[in-house]
């Protein structure tokens, strides 16, 4: 009965997100584009961000699925050219995670405890990507940070930058506003235990992009083994030369502001044991 009042909940979830996204006119502007072949035509670099893939040691099958899960995304993704005012859907490109659409078991966050569910790891590609179009200057039209923060010192992007997908409700979004063709690249490297994406232009980016993040609030962890909570404030400013020769003066402004709370929790994701569930993220 549980499962399936949790499938019911899942399914209305997803028909309002689709129904809001429809009225607010996006599916018209998703990139669907996939041409890693083109890769010559963009050759100037506009971001580019690295995330470990955190290991763990007690279960190295976890550890396995959650690289197939990463790297099926990363194939889903590589290659896509974003043209002027189109939108990145993180959704629009990785199908729904189940084991038919060839997802594995993986570690994921539910109401501040690591479980088990298929796609699981997912999340970690969707925080290098929120990173990367983040330092790229794309519009953010949807990001959700996690509930809690269950790295600790060890996490894997700067405290209050992550980005967590729940497929049907929770996305993420952005929008090309710079006016320029651009691709999307991604990589997945098993050797390194890294994931890789980049931004890159047929152009040389026209600004600079500097993102500050400011703990506002920490608040206590629960007992020996959880984690603190946080409030964080992510602040992105965009510099645009005062005239166009005169590159080292530029006008910062900030275009994006965002405020991540993260609750204390009982324990962190390398002290807890995961169970499977049929929960999202």
């Amino acid at each position: 009965m549980k499962q399936i009042w949790q499938a019911c909940k899942t399914s209305l979830k997803s028909g309002l997100k689709y129904s809001t996204a429809w009225q607010q006119g996006y599916p018209w502007y998703y990139a669907r584009l996939q041409q890693p072949e083109a890769a010559e035509r963009y050759s100037y670099l506009w971001s580019q961000f690295t995330t470990p893939i955190p290991p763990r040691p007690d279960s190295p099958q976890v550890s396995e699925n959650r690289l197939w899960n990463l790297q099926l995304a990363a194939r889903k993704i590589h290659g896509l050219t974003i043209q002027p005012q189109q939108i990145f859907s993180f959704w629009h490109r990785v199908p729904r995670p189940t084991r038919f659409s060839g997802f594995r078991e993986g570690p994921v966050f539910v109401r501040g405890e690591v479980k088990l569910d298929f796609g699981g790891g997912l999340c970690l590609i969707s925080t290098n990507l929120f990173n990367t179009f983040l330092l790229a200057g794309f519009e953010i039209l949807e990001r959700h940070h996690h509930s809690i923060d269950p790295y600790g010192s060890k996490r894997f992007f700067p405290l209050g930058r992550d980005a967590t997908v729940a497929y049907g409700y929770k996305d993420l979004m952005v929008r090309n506003t710079s006016g320029i063709p651009l691709q999307l690249r991604l990589d997945v490297d098993p050797e390194r235990a890294e994931v890789t994406s980049s931004v890159w232009g047929v152009t040389p980016c026209p600004f600079a992009v500097n993102v500050t993040a400011e703990t506002l609030e920490q608040t206590p962890a629960p007992n020996a083994d959880g984690m603190p909570g946080y409030r964080v404030k992510v602040t992105r400013y965009i510099g645009r030369p005062i005239q166009a020769h005169l590159e080292a003066s530029r006008i910062w402004q900030p275009d994006y502001e965002a405020i991540a709370l993260y609750q204390p929790s009982q324990s962190s994701y390398y002290n807890s044991s995961s169970t499977s569930t049929s929960a999202s993220v």
